[in-house]
C-alpha cells in the first residue's frame, strides 16, 4: 500500500516536472520567436547589413542615411515596446546589448574599410570631408565602444546581470547616432558632435567597466 502511494507521488512529481519543463520551453520560444521587441532588435541586426552592402555598392549618402536613421531609431522602439507591451525579459535585454555593440562596431568597421580603400579617390561624391578627418571623427566616435569593451567581455565572462542603461548611456547613444549621421552625410560640424560622443563616451565606458568588475 505504501508503495503504491509513493509510486504514485513520484508519478505525480514527474509530471509536474514536465510540465514545468513545457511551460520554460513555451516560454523560451515565446521570447525569441514571438516578442515584439526581440524582433525589432534582431530588424537592427539585419539592417547592418544592408548599410554594409549599400555602402560597398556606392548607394547614395542620403540613402546610406535613411537605412542607418531607421535601424538607430529601432534602438528606442524595441525599449519603448517592450515596456508598452510588458515583454521585458533577460534574453531581450542582452540581446539588445549584445546587437547595440555589433550594430555600432559593424558601422565603424565598414566605413574604417571603406575610407582604407578609396583614399586614393579625390572624388568629391565619395569624399566630401578628407579621409584623415574621417578616421579621426570615428575613432571620437567609438570612445565608449573602446574603453567599455573589456568590461562587455567580463560581464559575459562573469554571467552578470543585463546592464541597466543609466542617463549618460542614453545621452551617450543619442549624440552618437548624431554624430555617426552626420559622418555618414559627410558634414562639416560632424567634428563636434563626436567631440561631444567622445566625451560622454568615456564616462560612460568607465561607468560600464566599473560595473563589469563589482
Amino acid at each position: 500500500m505504501a508503495n503504491g502511494k509513493n509510486r504514485a507521488k513520484v508519478k505525480s512529481g514527474m509530471k509536474k516536472v514536465g510540465s514545468e519543463i513545457k511551460k520554460a520551453e513555451k516560454e523560451i520560444k515565446d521570447e525569441i520567436i514571438l516578442n515584439v521587441p526581440n524582433s525589432i532588435t534582431l530588424l537592427r541586426l539585419l539592417l547592418v547589413f544592408v548599410f554594409v552592402y549599400m555602402l560597398f555598392m556606392n548607394y547614395s549618402r542620403i540613402a546610406l542615411f535613411i537605412v542607418f536613421a531607421i535601424a538607430a531609431v529601432s534602438d528606442w522602439f524595441d525599449g519603448f515596446f517592450a515596456r508598452k507591451l510588458n515583454q521585458k525579459t533577460q534574453l531581450g535585454a542582452r540581446l539588445d546589448q549584445v546587437i547595440d555593440r555589433v550594430f555600432t562596431g559593424s558601422i565603424f568597421l565598414a566605413l574604417l574599410i571603406f575610407i582604407i580603400l578609396n583614399s586614393n579617390v579625390t572624388t568629391q561624391d565619395i569624399f566630401k570631408l578628407s579621409p584623415t578627418n574621417i578616421f579621426l571623427l570615428l575613432f571620437l566616435s567609438v570612445s565608449r565602444e573602446i574603453i567599455g569593451l573589456p568590461g562587455f567581455i567580463i560581464a559575459i565572462i562573469r554571467n552578470k546581470d543585463p546592464y541597466q542603461v543609466r542617463y549618460i548611456g542614453k545621452v551617450t547613444t543619442f549624440i552618437q547616432s548624431i554624430a555617426f549621421a552626420a559622418i555618414i552625410l559627410q558634414v562639416n560640424w560632424a567634428i563636434y558632435l563626436a567631440i561631444l560622443t567622445c566625451i560622454s563616451g568615456v564616462v560612460a565606458g568607465f561607468d560600464y567597466l566599473k560595473y563589469s568588475l563589482s
